[in-house]
């Protein structure tokens, strides 16, 4: 397969392709780099995530937490809901409020 004659295009078009094939190296060669970079060194941070995962008292601790805030949670929603009762309630009062003064308004008027 022959490659294309590339001669015939205008300067723009050649600069424009350069530097987008330098702009993809250069995000090939940064990622590389961050990736070397990225890798442990060491152990000790490996060796914590395995104390983290082998501690079983943490574990228990953490679960109890969790369990603790579903509770918090399923009270709040309950409150949340009795709340909104109370709201949807006091909207239907102030709505009886609002026609009973539009009728001492035309009531008003009329007499």
């Amino acid at each position: 397969m022959q490659l294309p004659d590339l001669t015939g295009l205008p300067p723009w078009a050649a600069v424009s392709f350069g530097i987008s094939l330098a702009v993809i190296f250069a995000f090939v060669w940064l990622g590389i780099k961050e990736g070397r970079r990225a890798t442990p060194s060491g152990g000790s941070a490996a060796a914590q995530v395995a104390a983290v995962i082998v501690d079983s008292s943490a574990l228990d601790r953490a679960t109890g937490a969790v369990d603790g805030l579903t509770v918090a949670v399923t009270s709040m929603n309950v409150t949340l809901k009795l709340v909104a009762e109370r709201y949807e309630r006091l909207g239907d009062e102030m709505d009886k409020v609002r026609e009973e003064m539009r009728i001492h308004r035309e009531v008003t008027r009329r007499g």
